[in-house]
């Protein structure tokens, strides 16, 4: 029995040994890591993949960027028209000499024109292929991918992987745009609790801004309608990001700009903090700033009433002022309650039109009010049937804003500015 053990152990030794090989194994730079993706519609084939890697070598421009072999930086760029994505990826490994690999993509860029014809086809692939990481974050860009990438460049530092994650967190910031990642975008096209978005970006050729206006008095404007590529900017850093692509399964059928993306944001629960500028009501034509952010998350139920869907929102906002340029003092118990007033007006306002705007416009349920619909259907396959995107557009939503105003900053009251007489 002992014997039997014995050259039972040793023949378990080396079998285990045999299956420990590493025949898979590689040094880290005999491959190329991507860190953006790009898919544009082909022309003599079906798309147009982009591939932006970092090098392994110091950028001839150090920090500032213009260094390596294409003004990148420390980073690298290929394209390949072929007839699917992975396809794509084999075929660069014949121009480049080291393998690229898809295990530390941050961002995949889509041109808006690829994703108004629908590209679920392009996607599927990431999502089953083990070598692509469902982290990477989705955007979609009003000009070709190819165009975005190029602009893609670091100014600050030398690393294109960290100024990529950088960028995007700002969304935390400001909330001008969603920060989606490839999980919950690929889910949301192919659910049927609601619809996907991504974040919409652009690049701005724009050489000069007016300055000045003469005599004429600069107009407040608080919620423009801007779109990517036309920011009121100029600056070494070409592109940008500038609200939301919305989708309906895999194509684009429309976008919020960067202030309905925040009251998108508010209801979803991912707005963090930003600031707000609302005109004053006691002084037209001045501007009361404040930093907002979520009290506590949206409370958000669902109901049918009469077999109609309705939606109850109640949004708890906290609030920080900024500035007020009026000079009226907000500040004072008298008049907090009232400044309390303008910000809900103003927020309310947003989100219900926001909401209209996705119903009526784009018949897109971004907000995945499905989700709170659900459960009163006693079967997967009898909300299928139920079909609530096509019921989305019809339901009545009941929106409820409570903001207070926590803090005044550095000042405790807003005292006016004395001017003495005026020379005649």
């Amino acid at each position: 029995m002992l014997r039997r053990c014995t050259v039972f152990m040793i023949i378990l030794s080396i079998i285990s040994f045999m299956l420990a090989g590493c025949t898979d194994s590689s040094e880290v730079d005999d491959n190329v890591y991507v860190v953006a993706i790009g898919l544009d519609k082909g022309v003599n084939n079906k798309v147009v993949v982009t591939v932006q890697y970092p090098t392994y070598r110091k950028s001839k421009g150090g920090a500032g960027g213009g260094g390596g072999d294409t003004g990148q930086g420390s980073s690298n760029l290929h394209s390949v028209e072929a007839p699917s994505l992975l396809e794509a990826i084999d075929l660069l490994n014949m121009a480049v000499s080291r393998r690229i690999q898809l295990t530390h993509t941050k961002v995949l860029v889509i041109s808006e024109e690829f994703a108004r014809e629908g590209m679920g086809a392009f996607l599927a692939p990431l999502a089953r292929f083990r070598g692509a990481r469902r982290t990477m974050f989705v955007v979609v860009t009003r000009g070709s991918a190819l165009e975005f990438i190029q602009e893609n460049k670091t100014f600050i530092g030398e690393s294109i992987t960290k100024t990529i994650e950088l960028m995007l967190a700002q969304s935390k910031n400001t909330g001008f745009f969603p920060m989606m990642n490839f999980h919950y975008f690929y889910r949301d096209i192919i659910s049927t609790y609601g619809n996907a978005i991504a974040a919409y970006a652009g690049v701005n050729k724009r050489q000069e801004i007016e300055t000045g206006g003469g005599k004429k008095k600069s107009p407040l404007v608080t919620h423009g309608d801007l779109k990517p590529g036309e920011m009121p900017r100029i600056g070494i850093a070409k592109r940008e990001y500038v609200g939301t692509a919305l989708f309906n399964g895999d194509k684009m059928v429309g976008s919020l700009n960067p202030y309905e993306t925040r009251y998108m944001l508010m209801l979803r629960g991912l707005f963090q903090k930003g600031i707000m500028t609302i005109e004053d009501r006691r002084s037209p034509g001045n501007g009361i700033i404040v930093s907002i952010r979520n009290g506590r998350r949206p409370k958000i139920t669902g109901r049918f009433d009469n077999g109609r869907p309705v939606i109850d929102l109640d949004l708890n906002i906290e609030a920080d002022i900024g500035s007020i340029h009026s000079r009226i003092n907000y500040e004072s118990t008298k008049l907090i309650e009232d400044l309390n007033n303008q910000l809900e007006v103003a927020i309310k306002k947003g989100v219900e039109e926001t909401i209209e705007k996705t119903k009526k416009e784009y018949r897109t349920d971004v907000f995945l009010f499905g989700k709170k619909l659900a459960g009163y259907f006693p079967t997967i396959q009898e909300w299928q049937k139920y079909d609530w995107l096509s019921h989305f557009p019809d339901t009545k939503v009941n929106v409820k804003v409570e903001v207070n105003v926590r803090r005044t900053g550095l000042n405790i009251d807003s005292s006016p500015i004395i001017e003495g007489p005026q020379p005649e």
